[in-house]
């Protein structure tokens, strides 16, 4: 008996590995036959699923089992999952893919005409504007061989050094002349080019290098550039006993 339930049991599986669905006809336009059969060419790809309406056969199977006094149970499992494969199927194959554009191909960049010529006046403006400042000796931030800072380090020579031999050279001064206003004044620059021509790589004391007679704003004028030529580190200045002597920077 129990052999000949394994036999019936064996008889009920069908070529798709699972058991048999109950035997349900399906007829349409573009398929007619078992559910077996369209669950094998949906499976194999042998027709397509959206010429196939799904809705009647699921409700013609869902009648079946609710006028059947006895269901097999796996029968029963067997087509819901024929069923459902087939429905996942179809949704597959009619929903919209969302497919990314392809991106364009990057178009060569034609670059644009060079524009400037439109600002020659403006650069001829500014180089004339640097010229006539350079003229003035405005001091440039990274000049020197070191950062202007305020006090500046001279080693061994100290500002009141600097200032006593300053004021010893303009109680040497000539009183002012009356100088008209529009006289042109003399730049930083050119003050800076005569302390050169004064100075040697010997040391020699501020009275030697100034000698009299000059104005005390001919004093200022020729000392100011004196500091700057320091600070450039074109001038080297040192202490011989209390008086701070200067030459040429080697």
């Amino acid at each position: 008996m129990a052999k000949d339930r394994a036999l019936a049991k064996a008889n009920a599986i069908s070529v798709l590995g699972v058991v048999a669905p109950p035997p349900i006809h399906v007829a349409s336009p573009h398929f007619e036959g078992s559910l077996a059969s369209l669950f094998l060419c949906v499976k194999e790809r042998r027709i397509d699923l959206r010429d196939v309406p799904l809705l009647p056969i699921c409700a013609s199977y869902f009648e079946y089992l609710l006028a059947s006094p006895k269901i097999n149970l796996e029968e029963a499992a067997a087509a819901l999952t024929a069923l459902a494969y087939m429905i996942e199927r179809k949704a597959s194959s009619i929903l919209p893919r969302w497919e990314e554009p392809e991106a364009p191909p990057d178009e060569q960049l034609e670059l644009p005409e060079p524009t400037i010529h439109e600002f020659d006046l403006a650069i001829e403006a500014l180089e004339q504007w640097q010229q006539e400042r350079a003229a003035k000796f405005f001091r440039a931030p990274g000049g020197g061989p070191d950062a202007y800072e305020v006090p500046y380090s001279l080693s061994d020579v100290s500002l009141p050094d600097l200032a006593r031999a300053f004021e010893r050279l303009l109680a040497r001064a000539a009183p002012e002349p009356i100088e008209s206003l529009a006289k042109p004044r003399r730049s930083l620059a050119e003050g800076m080019q005569a302390v050169l021509l004064a100075l040697t790589e010997e040391p020699r004391t501020l009275e030697e290098l100034l000698l009299p007679p000059y104005t005390r704003s001919e004093a200022v004028w020729w000392f100011l550039a004196l500091l700057e030529l320091i600070r450039l580190g074109r001038v080297s200045v040192s202490l011989e006993g209390d008086e701070p002597t200067f030459a040429r920077a080697n």
